[in-house]
């Protein structure tokens, strides 16, 4: 019995850190020695923990597409500060500037985020996750 309750109690203290996995410090992925400025069509806005995420096309100066992820806070961090899942909808032009990530792809951590069409802030970051 007591094996049992040891294998049990181990299980539970494992599954209890899986989550904690997943979320990442700034610094780890991102780099602030790589600043991005860009302005895209809104494809989705994947609203999912530890981070929300928003998909834009970045039309380059080639006129190539260029298909970004941004990276925001948790959705209760958005919640409080007044988002939801429709403040963005496909086809929303946006404006970001933050940081792009260590590896060079094509993801970033957002600092602000604008619309292009009426110059609203919708995001201004205060903190790091």
């Amino acid at each position: 019995m007591r094996t049992v309750c040891s294998v049990v109690l181990g299980a539970a203290w494992l599954l209890a850190a899986v989550p904690g996995l997943a979320h990442h410090s700034f610094a780890a992925v991102f780099d602030i020695a790589r600043p991005i400025d860009i302005t895209g069509t809104v494809t989705r806005l994947e609203w999912t923990n530890p981070h929300a995420w928003i998909h834009l096309d970045v039309e380059g100066a080639d006129g190539s597409v260029e298909t970004w992820r941004v990276e925001l806070l948790g959705i209760n961090t958005l919640l409080k500060q007044g988002w939801t899942p429709q403040i963005l909808t496909p086809g929303d032009i946006i404006h970001v500037t933050g940081f792009g990530t260590r590896d060079g792809s094509s993801a970033a951590n957002a600092s602000v985020v604008t619309k292009a069409d009426t110059g609203e802030q919708l995001w201004v970051a205060t903190q790091r996750e």
